[in-house]
């Protein structure tokens, strides 16, 4: 019988409407996520949520720094406002907005363990999450969590592995 563990447990996925529209004026500014961690006086790893969320709906922009510092981005005055009003939709049933709802964090160890194999033969994000039928989201959650109780450490080509040689290739590659 494999033991179960629930990843990152400890992380407080929960947003107020608030705190959303300061996020996408910090991601519009090009501020990292180590910046708007301090400013919201959260963990990093809750702001990457965040940011892996909003990214996945389509509410933010992909940056040429992706998580690091950036320009500015241009956006209208208008758009802005519209993107926030937008997110009043993700209040509608609740008072608290909780990123990455449809993740799922239940892992059994045996998972895991095959996870930091691969991890350490810098296999790719997606042949990992192939490998152990689990969606690429899932993976990246994976990720943090091994990363910050130190199971895992940073790898040449990052989550892209040994696939990295196509990213390379771009003038600004994309963080994840």
């Amino acid at each position: 019988m494999s033991v179960t563990r629930i990843i990152l447990e400890h992380v407080n996925f929960e947003w107020t409407i608030l705190g959303l529209k300061r996020f996408l004026d910090y991601w519009y500014e090009g501020r990292s996520v180590d910046e708007m961690a301090e400013l919201f006086n959260r963990p990093a790893e809750e702001v990457l949520l965040l940011m892996i969320d909003f990214s996945k709906r389509g509410k933010i922009k992909e940056r040429p720094n992706g998580v690091g510092a950036n320009d500015p981005m241009y956006i209208k005055k208008s758009v802005m406002m519209a993107k926030k009003r937008e997110l009043r939709k993700l209040f509608e049933d609740q008072l608290v907005y909780y990123a990455c709802p449809s993740s799922d964090f239940i892992w059994c160890e045996r998972d895991i363990i095959a996870f930091r194999e691969m991890w350490q033969d810098h296999e790719p994000i997606r042949h990992i999450a192939n490998r152990l039928a689990r969606k690429v989201d899932d993976i990246l959650l994976l990720i943090l969590d091994q990363a910050e109780l130190g199971r895992i450490q940073p790898r040449k080509g990052g989550v892209f592995g040994k696939e990295d040689k196509q990213h390379e290739k771009k003038k600004h590659p994309v963080a994840i």
